[in-house]
């Protein structure tokens, strides 16, 4: 039971936290209030959620490479940074300047070793390191990443072998990422509930988002998913 002065003192609380001039999402306020189903959303927020767009500073974010750190040094995340070219066989990581100065080491068929400055390397290696650790995040640690333009530096083949490896792993994490490339549009891959499209109406200037799930003439046996989309029928296009 709560008192009249505890109910009233809530009361204030609530007003002043709710006021027009109060800063910060309602569901923080709530939280600050102690409703059980804001902390609720506040903790997946800050614990389990992780949006990420990949910045030309991130080499220089000490924070960020402090809390990269446990998951660089883990021997599951080479396997994953691997993938962008199976030539790699181990890292010297650099503590200080991860996103820079690790050095990335190759084998050659005949044995030989190369080592390059992550620096050094090329855009899509250098990207897909950072890429790494947020699927480490999703397939080992159950986390929530959104990611933005996908692939933007990830080519079809890695990026069908980063979806492959999160669809066959064992996890509660989420892997959900915008993207523009249309070899996504397949239903051997998704289900038609995880693919979604967003339009923009140019009268109203909004924009919808839908699911794949919305149209029932696509079915599963539906091979030509993409020409749907490049002939406008399912939206998301600039035929709207």
């Amino acid at each position: 039971m709560v008192s009249a002065k505890e109910s009233n003192g809530l009361s204030k609380k609530a007003d002043k936290f709710l006021s027009r001039d109060s800063i910060g999402l309602l569901v923080s306020k709530f939280a600050l209030l102690g409703d059980k189903d804001a902390l609720a959303v506040v903790e997946w927020m800050t614990e389990k959620l992780y949006p990420e767009s990949l910045t030309s500073d991130m080499a220089d974010d000490v924070i960020r490479q402090d809390a990269d750190m446990h998951i660089l040094e883990n021997e599951k995340y080479l396997e994953i940074f691997r993938m962008v070219d199976y030539s790699i066989c181990s890292i010297e990581l650099d503590k200080e300047k991860p996103y820079s100065k690790t050095i990335i080491i190759r084998k050659s068929e005949n044995g030989n070793c190369f080592k390059r400055e992550l620096q050094m390397d090329s855009a899509g290696v250098r990207e897909f390191f950072a890429w790494a650790v947020h699927i480490f995040r999703v397939v080992y640690e159950n986390k929530v990443v959104f990611a933005d333009e996908m692939d933007r530096v990830l080519n079809p083949i890695l990026s069908d072998r980063v979806i492959a490896f999160v669809n066959g792993a064992e996890h509660n994490g989420q892997f959900i990422f915008s993207t523009h490339n249309v070899l996504h549009l397949d239903l051997k891959t998704y289900m038609k509930e995880q693919i979604y499209f967003i339009t923009k109406n140019r009268a109203r200037l909004t924009s919808e988002m839908y699911s794949l799930s919305d149209f029932p003439e696509v079915r599963y046996e539906t091979t030509k998913i993409y020409e749907f989309y490049m002939k406008g029928i399912l939206g998301g296009t600039a035929f709207e």
